[in-house]
């Protein structure tokens, strides 16, 4: 994702919940001569996010596509999957096959679950 990631932050200090969510660019593979769009086949993005508080158990996490720039002369098929959920992140995964021609993608992502406790006296 882009380094102007948008992260927001909300604890509910009278639940113990924790909401960190996310938003951004995840690949731009036009302008990085990337694979997404210069290449065919069986193809995937990986990108590590870090959570800015643990979580106590982990996190129900989920996945929306803000925006996708493909070309129409192909078939658009890809998968959005969370993977590697731990206390503290997760990898953000979009995968394409065949002759799909992804030229860049954003996604938005939240994570919600049980506080650390105190966490919210640390704000």
């Amino acid at each position: 994702m882009s380094k102007d990631l948008i992260i927001q932050h909300t604890t509910s200090p009278l639940v113990g919940v924790q909401i960190i969510s996310g938003a951004g660019e995840l690949f731009n593979h036009v302008a990085e001569n990337g694979p997404m769009w210069y290449e065919e086949g069986d193809r995937e993005v990986r990108f590590k996010i870090v959570f800015s508080d643990s979580f106590q158990k982990q996190p129900h996490v989920t996945l929306g596509v803000s925006g996708m720039d493909s070309s129409k002369a192909q078939n658009l098929r890809f998968s959005l999957l969370a993977e590697n959920i731990s206390l503290e992140g997760f990898e953000i995964v979009m995968k394409t096959w065949s002759d799909t021609k992804i030229a860049r993608a954003s996604v938005n992502w939240s994570a919600i679950g049980q506080a650390v406790p105190n966490s919210a006296t640390r704000r």
